[in-house]
């Protein structure tokens, strides 16, 4: 390809050159008067305009023979017009232009031609004296024309082999180039991690789509931009982590915190690498990132299913035997609490509710323990919440705590309307144990996407601290005295089986979020 646009811009070259050296001519014929030269100019010239038309229209190969032939019929022309052997030395031009183009055919033709050209100017113009032998300076011109034309025509057999051997590895080259480059092009648009390079002030001269779809940042809000990509409290091992590769080190898989366009975490799995140039100087760094925030999720409930089994291996293994000998000690204590004659019946009426609590503990237990039989029926969530908090009215009264629900549409859903009613029980005992004083609870139903909707259940409790938020899915984990620590485990286990999800959200001395997220019937 890149050989015939050189080609191409020969030719153009050529054709001007040809109608420059007319023009002259024929301006040069005003001037002397013995030039009897008239046709030769004026045929150049007229091949030059005509060159100009139809240049675009022409194939390459035919416009090197055009332009070629054009000149020597030129020099024909000239030479049958002349009044002295001296131009034919002229008729080298055009051999040593063909050269140019390193073409052997074509020189080979053109020589012919010339050849053909001069036998006719020897025999029928008589341009050579052929009574008498060649004079010298006749001689000398037919030996300078053949020693161009041997040069021209060994310069073309030489090169021309080479010129495609050439072009041929070039073009294998720039075929392998272009190849290397779309595969790393395609491979970098097309990566499932994000990626992004750096420059050594740390500013950002590429990402590709997932870099923008997992941070949020669009590509030209990151290019030439220093961009927030982690949490402030992080600021001094990523500071140092950076000065670390742009010194040359490597950081590979490393788990970290990164920070989206919206100020949300996730966690993320980094691998962080200097980029050298040929001297083996550090030009660019690169992060290659991958969101592992559900990677995390799942391992967290691997684990606490692993603390489920065993708590329900524990739950299977001592209920039954606890509940025989409680029952017999429970039988006991309320016969001493009822004589009239017992003497100490506050202590037995402590042993009686500690005895229920434990019965409690074991009833959690088994919820845990083994599946339960479930009654899958169509019920009305309203309704549900309805009839909890019919339960509760005295209890809120009591404790001055003023209830506000918002739905105004209500929901249906399939599924175990005890279970359920028993995890409304459990966050609105939570929500009103959370209240050292007089405050107000929120019961809020809202239509989700994909055809959920939720519950949230909001209290103007102390709230829970960062610290104790991270525990309370953990067994017997609770902030409370007299907590079994197995309610909100329950609650959780009830609702992952109806295939949905509870959140806790809680900040100290402002109060707690559960949100309970269910698919509609």
């Amino acid at each position: 390809m890149e050989s015939k646009i050189i080609n191409r811009k020969r030719s153009q070259l050529f054709i001007h050159v040809l109608g420059f050296l007319s023009i002259f001519h024929f301006l040069l014929n005003q001037l002397i008067e013995t030039n009897t030269a008239v046709v030769s100019p004026l045929f150049g010239i007229s091949s030059y305009f005509l060159f100009l038309l139809a240049m675009a229209k022409m194939k390459e190969r035919t416009l090197q023979y055009a332009i070629l032939f054009a000149m020597n019929l030129y020099i024909f022309i000239l030479n049958v017009e002349s009044l002295s052997p001296i131009t034919l030395i002229y008729f080298v031009v055009p051999i040593i232009i063909s050269a140019l183009y390193n073409d052997t055919k074509l020189i080979l033709i053109l020589g012919l031609a010339t050849a053909i050209e001069f036998t006719l100017l020897s025999t029928l113009f008589d341009r050579f004296d052929t009574g008498n032998p060649f004079s010298y300076t006749q001689l000398s011109i037919v030996i300078f024309i053949l020693s161009i034309l041997s040069i021209t025509l060994l310069h073309s057999i030489y090169f021309s082999r080479y010129w495609k051997q050439l072009e041929l590895t070039n073009a294998s080259m720039e075929k392998a180039l272009l190849s290397k480059e779309g595969y790393l092009q395609l491979f970098f648009e097309t990566a499932k991690d994000a990626i992004a390079v750096f420059d050594p002030n740390n500013k950002i001269i590429a990402v590709n789509p997932a870099f923008e779809k997992l941070y949020g940042w669009t590509s030209e809000e990151c290019i030439g931009n220093t961009l927030p990509l982690y949490p402030q409290d992080m600021k001094e091992d990523v500071e140092r982590r950076t000065l670390d590769v742009q010194q040359g080190k490597s950081y590979s898989l490393l788990e970290t915190v990164d920070l989206r366009k919206d100020g949300s975490r996730f966690h993320a799995l980094i691998t962080l690498s200097p980029i050298f140039d040929h001297s083996q100087k550090v030009v660019a760094t690169s992060i290659i990132s991958r969101d592992i925030s559900y990677q995390k999720e799942s391992d967290k409930l691997i684990l606490q299913s692993e603390k489920l089994k065993l708590a329900g291996e524990i739950a299977a293994g001592v209920a039954h035997e606890i509940r025989n000998p409680m029952t017999v000690i429970s039988g006991f204590i309320q016969m001493m609490h009822r004589d009239p004659k017992h003497l100490f019946p506050e202590y037995t009426e402590l042993i009686q509710s500690e005895l229920d609590r434990i019965n409690l503990i074991i009833s959690e237990f088994l919820v845990l323990a083994k599946p339960q039989a479930v009654t899958q029926k169509k019920f009305s969530i309203q309704q549900a919440l309805e009839d909890i908090l019919t339960l509760f009215d005295s209890e809120l009264n009591l404790n001055g705590i003023e209830l506000k629900k918002e739905w105004q549409e209500d929901f249906q859903v399939n599924g175990e309307e005890h279970h359920l009613k028993q995890v409304f029980i459990n966050l609105l005992k939570n929500a009103v144990e959370s209240m050292e004083q007089p405050g107000k609870i929120r019961i809020t139903i809202t239509s989700e996407k994909h055809n959920k909707f939720s519950i949230s259940f909001e209290d103007s409790g102390i709230g829970i601290s960062e610290k104790d938020l991270d525990g309370i899915f953990e067994p017997f984990y609770t902030t409370k005295a007299s907590g079994t620590g197995l309610g909100l485990l329950v609650s959780q286990k009830i609702i992952r089986e109806h295939n949905g999800t509870l959140t806790i959200s809680s900040t100290a001395g402002l109060g707690t979020v559960a949100k309970i997220i269910l698919p509609a019937y």
